[in-house]
């Protein structure tokens, strides 16, 4: 296709031959938005729900610091800190408004999260149209990004309220980009440059811009000069900037490693990437079996080993489809360009794939599939009149179905046990899914079924601490000592440096009356992280066991870490009466009652007077 035809076909309808479908008679933004609103929200209504999900939400709101106050000050502290491997000072902010406004009643997080995901739709129509001069297909479009069960993970996890926070900023920023390759507006141009630093600073994943700007150039077939070349340098030299930022964070949080969950060898990683770039275009078909994590296999299954051909053969029929090939490789690209980071490459946590990540790449696919309807209407690509003619219906049998699976799938976010439940039985093969089932099982006062996540997990791994730990901390509340005692001495051999499993041994021994044994751990917690609390406890051992002069040296070391704990005064009296020492003892006592400590009134009335 030459460029004056390309221009054209730009400029005009592509209504093709046929007569008046469905899709015509559907015209104006305002209709399309309405509905785009209306079915998502349909759609997503048993999303907006009071919970927060055990899986980020603490740390992001219950937990976050940044949100509580919004000042100059606080702003300044978003805009300079990393907060959970992460620098995105937008979605902080935003989350600070939603805090201020709202508390913390969750189902208001999730009515901003499906607002701006509506939003997003609506760009996507705006996008789709001004591509394909086309406005039933720019609904249907924006209407399978709208509902797509492999969306449902962005909009309601409320941490991640970055993801459609921003893709807003990310699709507005194409379409201000579209407009210019159209109008030739500096003005345009610049409002690009501005969309693409709000979207670095709700996500810094929004790194792949610019290569998606230089993918539109090669779409509509500008001519490449150092004018475009020019006009380019500042995003790439932004996204460097920040792609650098999100390597300090995530180094800051060691959340980049060499190392994930199963050490699997360069050869196999191979396979691990090409599994990742296949698995989200076969889910763009077949939306089904999601679940929110996906945990990497220690054994991969064989069919990891058939996704290069699968790729090969993906780029074969790019290469041989002359109807489609620049919107082939177009949308692929475009594809490939915005989940590049997230395929593995580099090894980022213990998932495999994640459906979030999704949530951009795939209007890569549905710009195929928009070529690919466009081609069947105008009788491009040869087939039968009948399909023709039903290919509108098929494509709004799709949507109703998509909506289902949706809305079927939302009702996994009901709660944390649901959701950790889900990703159990989807990944039976995960200790750490068992693991962390157990936990959010604890959590919810379930201990029974707890211990039985925990003892599954243990099964599958006998090498996750965290399973003895919890499960220890379990028997230890039942008063089932000698089974929390082996799970907390299973817990040392694996994670012998783990300064709370050596408090919490202490203690039991305490609590069962093994004084010489509980001052043993006291120690060894102590060497590992000396702490106000540890010295008070190992004093207290001391003191039930006469050894005045040790538990005051606990008790002086706890003051020295905290000079203003009544009760390490007061504490310490004690230990100055018993060796005699009765002016020091009626000082730290004088001491204690200053602060408020009435205990030590009586003290004071009984030996100081």
């Amino acid at each position: 296709m030459s460029k004056t035809t390309h221009k054209k076909s730009f400029q005009k309808n592509r209504t093709g031959k046929n007569a008046t479908t469905v899709t015509d008679i559907i015209s104006g933004k305002g209709i399309a938005f309405t509905s785009i609103f209306i079915i998502s929200i349909i759609v997503f209504s048993n999303s907006i729900t009071e919970i927060f999900i055990a899986l980020d939400d603490q740390v992001y709101i219950n937990d976050n610091p940044f949100i509580k106050l919004i000042s100059w000050q606080n702003i300044k502290s978003i805009f300079s800190t990393f907060y959970n491997a992460n620098y995105h000072p937008f979605t902080t902010l935003l989350y600070a408004v939603e805090y201020k406004l709202f508390g913390l009643d969750a189902s208001s997080y999730h009515i901003t999260s499906l607002i701006i995901h509506c939003v997003n739709s609506c760009l996507i129509y705006i996008l789709i149209e001004k591509i394909f001069q086309q406005k039933g297909f720019a609904l249907f479009g924006s209407l399978i990004f709208a509902i797509h069960p492999m969306h449902v993970e962005s909009v309601v996890w409320i941490s991640e309220q970055k993801d459609v926070l921003y893709s807003l900023f990310y699709f507005a920023g194409l379409i201000s980009y579209v407009n210019y390759i159209k109008d030739k507006k500096r003005g345009d141009l610049y409002l690009t440059f501005f969309f693409f630093l709000f979207s670095l600073l709700s996500k810094s994943a929004a790194v792949t811009f610019p290569l998606i700007l230089v993918l539109c150039d090669f779409y509509f077939k500008r001519v490449w000069n150092w004018k475009i070349i020019l006009e380019k340098v500042p995003f790439f030299i932004l996204s460097i900037i920040f792609g650098i930022v999100a390597i300090l964070s995530q180094n800051d949080a060691g959340a980049i490693s060499d190392v994930t969950m199963v050490p699997y060898t360069y050869l196999q990683r191979i396979f691990i990437v090409s599994f990742a770039m296949v698995y989200y275009i076969f889910k763009f078909i077949f939306p089904v079996d999601l679940c929110v994590l996906h945990y990497a296999p220690k054994i991969i299954p064989f069919y990891y080993y058939l996704c290069p051909l699968l790729i090969v053969l993906i780029g074969w029929i790019t290469w041989r489809s002359k109807p489609l090939k620049s919107s082939l490789i177009f949308g692929l690209l475009f594809y490939l360009f915005s989940i590049i980071l997230v395929i593995q490459i580099v090894p980022l946590g213990f998932v495999i794939v994640s459906e979030r990540y999704s949530y951009i790449p795939y209007f890569g696919l549905i710009f195929i599939l928009g070529s690919l309807y466009n081609s069947i209407r105008d009788g491009k690509i040869p087939i039968s009149s009948r399909i023709r003619k039903y290919q509108d219906y098929f494509i709004a049998i799709t949507i109703l179905i998509f909506s289902f699976l949706s809305f079927q799938y939302i009702k996994k976010w009901k709660s944390s046990v649901s959701l950790f439940t889900d990703i159990a039985v989807k990944n039976s093969f995960s200790a750490y899914a068992y693991n962390s089932l157990g936990k959010v099982q604890n959590a919810n006062g379930d201990l029974v079924s707890a211990l039985k996540s925990f003892e599954y997990s243990i099964q599958l791994d006998s090498t996750i601490s965290e399973a003895y730990f919890v499960s220890a901390n379990i028997y230890f509340s039942e008063k089932r000592y000698d089974l929390a005692t082996r799970a907390y001495l299973k817990v040392e051999k694996l994670k012998p440096a783990y300064v709370e499993n050596l408090n919490n041994i202490a203690f039991l021994y305490s609590e069962t009356g093994r004084l010489d044994d509980a001052l043993l751990y006291y120690s060894k917690a102590i060497s590992v992280k000396p702490s106000e609390y540890l010295y008070q406890r190992r004093a207290t051992c001391n003191t039930y066991k006469k050894n005045y002069a040790e538990a005051l040296n606990d008790y002086n070391n706890a003051i020295k870490i905290n000079p203003f704990n009544a009760d390490s005064y007061s504490n310490r009296g004690v230990c100055f009466y018993y060796l005699q020492q009765l002016s020091e003892a009626c000082d730290d006592w004088e001491k204690a009652s200053s602060m408020g400590y009435k205990n030590a009134e009586d003290l004071i009335s009984k030996f100081c007077k």
